[in-house]
């Protein structure tokens, strides 16, 4: 086996960095309010781009179905090895806009606080790891969108892989298939996913965080919509008639644990996330996301939001409330315990690169955890990026270079 560690000999050697800085100034933020797949058209514009890229590297079978998902395959040259895939996600996440991204790169980076405008500052007492990446070039966005890096870093990294295997013939590696999918941030990503023309053994997203971490767990999660009808009266005649359903509305979120929210909740703590309340006096609507890393602990999660309910319209029984669980994904560490040795493999990948894995668990979720309880496991590797989802995304190319390298040593153990 050829150990790959050297950053700088994937920065110079292959074309990662240009893959990444085309795909981010392609907006392909998703929308979950669009019932096409992909959701939305720039999704489609990206794919296109990836997919021509794929074709003049070499790659067989490249071909966007009819749902948006990219496949494309790298033949072995090692007969006895299982085919393994590599994924990663071409949507960017809605919390933030991602069109016009506009990206910045801070070569030979100080290690100190990088100011992008007046109000936004990434700063190393609130992300420690910009200290570690003194030297490198790091790349942000403006200040006014977030960067993309999750997931098109893992893009571009799964692009300067297969570049630099097919320019090293010498390296040993099994049938890789390689898919890049649509929606994955609204919970969509495996949904349309044909595992069956994919035809892997198992699957690695490049869909994490920072250098070193491997995700073989992640939450298990529900979606919960909460309506509330009251009943609408003129407000000058309204004593004693009126229910107001966004009064109740807002009566159900107080009533939920209040510790019991992201913000004040880390490690294998769960939590209700309130991610929208519309409405009006008459009709109100909260949209919630329920997570929990055990599966008896979710249901108890969307036992607690109907019993809240059930308590309002007992005390209000003009009021109706109609709760709607649906299920999103769940914990794929139910899944790869019974295949240890594809994380395994991972982690010693990791190593090889020179890196201490870091072997945690996941506060959410990737295309894995669906694919994973569809039949293909799918353990989740570090793409470099950090404070996704925001304007002070950042990511280093030396730790993209590294997860690179990561990638040509997991190919290589699926040969021995």
């Amino acid at each position: 086996m050829i150990q790959f560690k050297d950053a700088q000999s994937i920065l110079d050697n292959t074309g990662m960095m240009e893959y990444f800085l085309e795909l981010v100034k392609i907006g392909t933020q998703s929308n979950d309010e669009s019932e096409t797949s992909p959701s939305t058209r720039g999704q489609l514009d990206a794919l296109a781009v990836v997919a021509n890229r794929l074709k003049k590297l070499g790659l067989s079978d490249t071909e966007i179905d009819d749902n948006g998902y990219l496949f494309a395959t790298l033949e072995a040259n090692y007969s006895n090895a299982p085919g393994i895939g590599l994924l990663a996600h071409i949507d960017t996440a809605t919390d933030f806009s991602g069109h016009d991204v506009k990206p910045i790169l801070h070569e030979n980076f100080d290690g100190k606080d990088i100011k992008l405008s007046d109000d936004v500052v990434i700063t190393v007492e609130s992300t420690p790891e910009l200290a570690l990446c003194k030297g490198d070039t790091i790349i942000t966005a403006d200040g006014t969108t977030l960067l993309g890096a999750d997931d098109k870093a893992g893009v571009a990294e799964i692009l300067a892989a297969v570049e630099f295997l097919q320019k090293h013939p010498e390296i040993k590696r099994p049938r890789i298939r390689v898919a890049i999918t649509p929606d994955e941030e609204i919970g969509r990503g495996a949904s349309k996913f044909n595992i069956a023309r994919f035809n892997a053994d198992c699957a690695y997203t490049l869909d994490g965080g920072w250098l070193g971490e491997v995700n073989s767990e992640t939450f298990s999660a529900d979606g919960a919509t909460i309506k509330f009808t009251g009943v609408a009266v003129h407000p000058g005649f309204a004593k004693n008639r009126m229910v107001n359903a966004i009064k109740y509305a807002a009566k159900f979120i107080e009533m939920l644990p209040a510790d019991e929210r992201p913000e004040y909740t880390e490690g294998r703590q769960g939590f209700y996330h309130m991610t929208e309340i519309t409405g009006n006096a008459s009709e109100a609507k909260v949209s919630m996301i329920l997570r929990d890393f055990e599966v008896d602990k979710l249901k108890m999660r969307s036992e607690t939001v109907k019993k809240i309910a059930a308590e309002l319209m007992l005390q209000e029984p003009r009021l109706k409330i109609a709760v709607d669980i649906t299920e999103s994904y769940r914990n794929m560490a139910y899944w790869l315990k019974d295949r240890p040795e594809i994380t395994d493999k991972l982690v010693k990948a990791v190593e090889a690169s020179g890196i201490t894995p870091q072997i945690i668990p996941i506060r959410g979720g990737t295309d894995g955890s669906g694919l994973t309880a569809k039949g293909l496991p799918t353990p989740n590797l570090f793409a470099g990026g950090l404070n996704f989802h925001g304007p002070r995304e950042w990511v280093s190319t030396r730790v993209m270079a590294l997860a690179v390298c990561t990638v040509l040593n997991l190919v290589q153990g699926w040969t021995e």
